[in-house]
């Protein structure tokens, strides 16, 4: 009764628009309406949200361009492409783009530093060749588009030529391919020395990259059902396009009634908590390690205005956390932990040849020092002489 109302209604608005035609708005079509505006619910939602980190964007583009390929199939299910034929197949090229913004969605979660290079824009490669291999028909009439697709979606079913299996073969496999290589990186992160939460949110998101991975491996069996039929038989659509709704279902309702472990696990806004202000000895030198083993590799120290918060959130840590092992392990504040490796930058600088042109202000500004004073002062703490004694011993070494 619901999908006949629906279907009255569409036809009575196309009729009164001057376009008749037989709109077929059946339970199909519902499914598919009902998913794309629960991707374009949550994309918004995601969207306009307070958090500003970089998992939030890659995993709103991976909505919209599922929210986008359930638009293409309601269109082409409703026969609506005979009303908005400019409209079909649009989505087509961007599913070679859900593969690598999979990939770095859950580098980025991983990683608070991760960010994009310019060497990570070869993985568009294959999204740019789909639209030049889709151009033939993004460039037909309107007419041309409709019956072209009407053929597509005859009874017996859409003959599989070989264009269209080098397309369907190269998109499934290379999801696959980078959901392989995702879910590898996720298994590196396991060790039993993990902390309990760190642990629970690598544990979904392990599920949330296996569920990526079933269903593409359901679309690659559809895809082999058509080799052995010689020709795609629509009932496979039916069953990738209900998985792509549901798993887009699944995620709006974590958000909306679990919002907290949403945001947490897939927003990456998860922040250790310790009950007590005591650490266990081996938990202690687990974070310290991490620290000392992010302070050598990346040296944020370099960073004038580089403070203790944040410090904890590059190594996802609460402040506190980070404060206390300081002050704990090492008995030192934050400052001081900082500027000893700044100290220790600029006596390497010193020590080298190649920074020789520069002054010894200039090589301490470089190394993260933002004032003179406190230049002056932690060096000769630290070294029991001046930079420029420092400097002349080291010359006199060198000559």
């Amino acid at each position: 009764m619901y999908t006949k109302t629906l279907h009255l209604y569409f036809e009575d608005v196309f009729l009164s628009m001057g376009h008749p035609t037989d709109i077929t708005f059946d339970a199909w079509s519902a499914l598919l309406l009902f998913g794309l505006l629960q991707g374009l619910f949550l994309s918004i939602l995601l969207a306009t949200g307070v958090s500003k980190k970089k998992s939030k964007y890659f995993l709103v583009s991976l909505i919209v361009i599922l929210s986008l390929n359930l638009l293409n199939y309601l269109v082409i299910n409703s026969t609506l492409y005979t009303m908005i034929p400019h409209f079909t197949h649009l989505s087509l090229p961007f599913l070679f783009l859900i593969g690598p913004l999979f990939l770095y969605y859950i580098k980025s979660i991983l990683s608070a530093r991760f960010i994009l290079k310019l060497s990570d824009l070869l993985h568009t490669l294959p999204f740019l060749l789909a639209v030049i291999y889709m151009l033939p028909f993004f460039i037909l009439t309107g007419d041309g588009k409709i019956t072209l697709i009407q053929n597509q979606i005859r009874s017996d079913g859409q003959a599989f030529d070989m264009g269209t299996q080098v397309f369907t073969v190269a998109q499934i496999l290379q999801c696959l391919i980078y959901g392989i290589v995702t879910l590898q990186l996720l298994s590196k992160k396991f060790s039993k020395d993990l902390d309990k939460a760190y642990k629970t949110k690598l544990m979904w998101l392990k599920r949330f990259v296996i569920g990526f991975l079933v269903f593409w491996m359901i679309d690659f069996l559809a895809l082999l059902w058509y080799f052995q039929k010689g020709f795609i038989d629509i009932r496979a659509y039916y069953l990738t396009m209900f998985c792509c709704a549901l798993a887009i279902h699944t995620l709006v309702v974590l958000a909306i009634k679990n919002n907290k472990a949403f945001t947490e696990v897939f927003l990456d806004t998860a922040r250790e908590k310790y009950q007590s202000s005591s650490l266990l000895e081996s938990d202690l030198k687990r974070h310290l390690s991490e620290i000392l083993v992010y302070m050598e590799n990346e040296k944020p120290y370099l960073d004038h205005d580089l403070s203790l918060s944040q410090l904890s959130k590059k190594l996802n840590r609460p402040k506190y956390l980070v404060s206390q092992v300081l002050n704990v392990a090492l008995g030192k504040s934050f400052y001081e932990f900082l500027n000893e490796y700044r100290f220790k930058e600029v006596k390497s600088r010193l020590a080298n040849p190649e920074y020789r042109h520069l002054t010894i202000l200039a090589i301490a500004y470089d190394s993260g020092f933002s004032n003179k004073n406190t230049f002056n002062k932690v060096f000769k703490k630290l070294s029991g002489t001046t930079p420029s004694e420092f400097l002349k011993s080291t010359s006199a070494e060198n000559s």
